[in-house]
């Protein structure tokens, strides 16, 4: 019986340290959106083409001149809405989001990509 309850009060306290991790929680911005959900919804549905870093370097999408997203050249003025617009009705070779994410996704994304691309900060100045 001892044993049976010291091995659960061990078990409980291995429990317990593995969730005290250093690890940051994700940030959410003053706007709301979150940074962290809008980096997985970029990696799985946008690194693709765009890369994880966001330089467009893939095999996919490395030809056309829009798909690096860190250059500063962008196909509209690269301001929230106009990205926004783009993820939501996409533009020959993008493909549209507007079906595939939930307004929040898209929000979050485009605060990612912003985020990717140093525009917030720019924006912030």
């Amino acid at each position: 019986m001892i044993r049976k309850l010291r091995a659960l009060v061990l078990l409980g306290l291995a429990a317990l340290a593995a969730g005290c991790s250093d690890q940051a929680l994700p940030e959410a911005d003053g706007r709301g959106g979150d940074i962290a959900a809008g980096r997985v919804i970029f990696e799985r549905k946008c690194a693709r083409c765009h890369n994880v870093n966001g330089d467009g370097e893939t095999v996919v999408a490395g030809r056309f001149p829009y798909a690096n997203l860190i250059d500063g050249v962008w196909r509209s003025d690269g301001t929230a809405e106009s990205i926004e617009k783009q993820i939501r009705r996409g533009r020959d070779p993008m493909p549209s989001f507007e079906r595939k994410l939930t307004d929040e996704q898209i929000r979050q994304t485009v605060e990612y990509v912003r985020e990717l691309t140093g525009a917030r900060k720019e924006a912030a100045r």
